[in-house]
């Protein structure tokens, strides 16, 4: 895993906008010879946690919707990042960011109990219980 981008993941807040370099998986057909196995990604949104008991992954908020009342999350396998650049910090407004914390709390109970899911807040990580 790259240290960078871990101690890039232990410097993120809650509701920062991040941009993060990623590999995805791919699927072509062609030959050997000519495949090129590298798929890289780019995904911008607001920093939800970490969650992942066997891997972690990291989880951002894209597109988000009449203030959060829908929204589009990616979760991304942190050995995958390559690179994650704070686009801005804390740039979520008060009712947004209620709402998304609400989902973390309440939506995903089954991924905290289960899989684990943790955020950071100002400097101190938490695990969600």
């Amino acid at each position: 895993m790259n240290k960078e981008v871990l101690q890039q993941i232990k410097n993120l807040q809650f509701g920062d906008l991040i941009e993060i370099s990623w590999l995805d998986a791919s699927e072509a057909t062609g030959r050997l010879q000519q495949a090129d196995f590298d798929t890289p990604v780019l995904s911008v949104g607001y920093f939800l946690g970490i969650k992942g008991r066997r891997t972690r992954h990291v989880v951002i908020a894209k597109e988000i919707i009449n203030n959060a009342k829908a929204f589009h999350y990616n979760v991304l396998p942190i050995g995958m990042c390559q690179k994650i650049t704070v686009l801005a910090r804390d740039r979520l407004d008060r009712k947004t960011k209620r709402m998304l914390k609400k989902f973390v709390r309440v939506s995903m109970a089954k991924l905290r109990r289960k899989d684990g899911w943790m955020y950071a807040e100002g400097k101190n990580k938490k695990r969600l219980h």
